[in-house]
């Protein structure tokens, strides 16, 4: 009987796992991580062309520039801008 409360409890916790949105603020200006990595992969996508396929991105947000600079794969580096009207 025990067991079949393990796996409840499992199944429970499983369910409630909250959703996470991290945002950067700068000077009056938001935008969140999501939309940061998406324009990161659509500028990939379009110098690349399909090439291949991102396995490992590091991005380093630097608002006082507007920027996000990024290293994909470990052999390419690009720069997307952030924080713009």
């Amino acid at each position: 009987m025990s067991e079949e409360k393990s796996k409840k409890e499992k199944k429970s916790a499983e369910e409630t796992v909250a959703e996470e949105t991290v945002y950067l603020q700068f000077e009056g200006k938001e935008i969140s991580l999501e939309e940061v990595e998406t324009a990161i992969k659509e500028n990939y996508d379009s110098v690349k062309k399909g090439e291949d396929e991102p396995t490992d991105i590091k991005i380093y947000l630097k608002p006082e520039d507007q920027k996000a600079y990024y290293v994909i794969n470990c052999d390419y580096a690009g720069e997307v801008d952030i924080l713009v009207d």
